[in-house]
C-alpha cells in the first residue's frame, strides 16, 4: 500500500523482503506513538502511516508485549513503554538552546534537589502531550515512560491536566505530587509561560516528601529561574 504521510527515506533501501519491512513498520509505529502522543490508537495508527489494519494490530501487539509500547489505563490506545525510557533521556540532552541550558545549569549549581524542563504540546486539545526538555543528569526521571503517557501520576502531569480544566480562566500557580512515583519522594512543578500568557511547559523541581509538602522554599527557589525562562520560551517549540 502507498504510504500517505511518510516520504522515502534511507531505512526503506534496507531490504524488500518481509522481515527487514516488519522492523521498519515498527520503528515507524513507534515514531508516530512518539509524535502523536498516549492514547493513539491502532486504527489512528494505521490510517497515519498508510499500513494494512491486520498488520499494525500484529505489530503494535508484539510491541505492548515487548514493552516498547503500552496500553493507556482505558485501553482504548497506546503509549511509550519502559524500554524507551533510556531513548527518551538520549534525546532529551541535547533538545534546549545554550542559553536555556545556561539558566538551568546556573539555577542547578545552587540547589540540592533535582530541577527538570518539559514542554507543553497540543495544549488545550484531546493530544496534549509531555515532551522532556532538559532533564536534570544527576537526577534521572523514576519512571519516565508512565510520566509521560498518564499525566495523573506526576506534578507536570497534574499542571496540563489543571490547566485544561480551568479553560485557561485562572493562574495557576503549582502542582504537586508525593509518592507517586518513589515513596517518600515527590515533585513540585511551576509553568512556564510565553509573553502572551501561553502555557508552553513546567520546570519541576523533585525533592523529598517533607519538602513537597510544605513548598514555599522550593517555589521561592524555582520563581527567578521560571522567570527567566519566561524570555526564552519561544525558543522551546
Amino acid at each position: 500500500m502507498e504510504r500517505s504521510r511518510r516520504p522515502h527515506n534511507a531505512l526503506s533501501g534496507l531490504g524488500g523482503d518481509g522481515a527487514s519491512r516488519s522492523v521498519i513498520s515498527a520503528l515507524e509505529l513507534i515514531e508516530e506513538v512518539a509524535a502523536s502522543g498516549p492514547g493513539i490508537t491502532a486504527n489512528e495508527l494505521a490510517r497515519t502511516l498508510g499500513l494494512p489494519r491486520s498488520t499494525t494490530y500484529r505489530l503494535v501487539n508484539l510491541l505492548a508485549q515487548e514493552e516498547y509500547l503500552v496500553r493507556t489505563p482505558d485501553l482504548g490506545g497506546f503509549a511509550l513503554g519502559r524500554k524507551v525510557d533510556r531513548l527518551i533521556g538520549t534525546a532529551a540532552a541535547a533538545t534546549v538552546p545554550d542559553r536555556v541550558r545556561a539558566v538551568l545549569d546556573e539555577a542547578r549549581s545552587s540547589m540540592r534537589f533535582g530541577l527538570h524542563l518539559f514542554g507543553f504540546v497540543r495544549v488545550g486539545t484531546a493530544r496534549a502531550r509531555i515532551t522532556p526538555l532538559d532533564i536534570d543528569p544527576d537526577y534521572p526521571l523514576s519512571d519516565a515512560s508512565r510520566i509521560l503517557r498518564d499525566h495523573r501520576v506526576s506534578a507536570v502531569g497534574r499542571l496540563l491536566l489543571a490547566h485544561d480544566s480551568t479553560h485557561r480562566s485562572q493562574p495557576i500557580d503549582s502542582t504537586t505530587q508525593v509518592g507517586s512515583l518513589v515513596p517518600g519522594f515527590g515533585c513540585i512543578a511551576v509553568p512556564v509561560v510565553s509573553a502572551d500568557g501561553t502555557l508552553r511547559g513546567a520546570l519541576a523541581a523533585a525533592a523529598p516528601e517533607h519538602r513537597v509538602r510544605s513548598p514555599g522554599a522550593i517555589l521561592a527557589a524555582l520563581e527567578p529561574t521560571r522567570a527567566a525562562l519566561g524570555g526564552l520560551v519561544e525558543s522551546l517549540a
